[in-house]
């Protein structure tokens, strides 16, 4: 059976690149594709996914998006896709990936990525091989932590997506068979979990009065 995979990429030329290569794989099976955390927290609840390739820095928080991901559906594995300036190799483990490769290192070597993971096994080079021994030994290195994000239920994360689409508070209740006044109740629950980000807030009040 072919690997099914989900991809989440904030780029869309780089996510259509990815996209047409899983496409193309026959090992591989595209399920879907997404463009930030709540989307792709929504549709691995919904798709249940073998793999994810998650972008390290989609909107909303790619590693807070891998926590939550990892927690609901532990056997779905995770592979983090990062750009070469950034360096979040123990962060994305911490997360739960179980491979962190870069844009640059082409798109060969992360099908081949996707498929190992897909057959279990964690893809780490020599040098993260080090470096995650060198972290192991030195339990006292400064390490970089990485918020968990809000945690928001599987309908909250539902109602999130529909509502960064533009539905409105009655055509998310019509998609998700609920009452109007449930979905403004999960809508306000969301809210308060993403006080942290004003941005959000501001976007999510706006579409609670449409």
């Amino acid at each position: 059976m072919p690997v099914r995979v989900l991809v989440a990429e904030t780029h869309e030329p780089e996510q259509a690149r990815i996209c047409d290569a899983v496409r193309l794989d026959p090992r591989l099976e595209l399920v879907a594709c997404a463009h930030d955390a709540a989307a792709a927290v929504a549709r691995a609840l919904d798709l249940v996914p073998d793999v994810l390739v998650l972008d390290s820095v989609l909107p909303q928080g790619g590693l807070a998006a891998a926590f939550e991901i990892r927690a609901r559906l532990p056997a779905t594995q995770i592979v983090v896709a990062h750009d070469p300036v950034e360096d979040d190799f123990l962060a994305a483990l911490t997360a739960g990936a179980s491979a962190y490769v870069t844009h640059a290192d082409g798109i060969e070597r992360l099908i081949e990525a996707i498929v190992n993971v897909g057959a279990g096994e964690i893809v780490l080079t020599g040098v993260q091989v080090a470096r995650l021994v060198e972290a192991v030994r030195d339990p006292s290195r400064p390490r970089r932590t990485v918020a968990r994000g809000p945690a928001l239920t599987a309908r909250e994360w539902q109602v999130l997506e529909l509502m960064r689409e533009r539905h409105t508070m009655p055509e998310i209740a019509q998609r998700l068979v609920l009452s109007p006044v449930t979905v403004r109740s999960h809508a306000r629950s969301i809210r308060r979990k993403l006080a942290a980000s004003s941005g959000s807030a501001a976007n999510l009040r706006s579409a609670m009065h449409r």
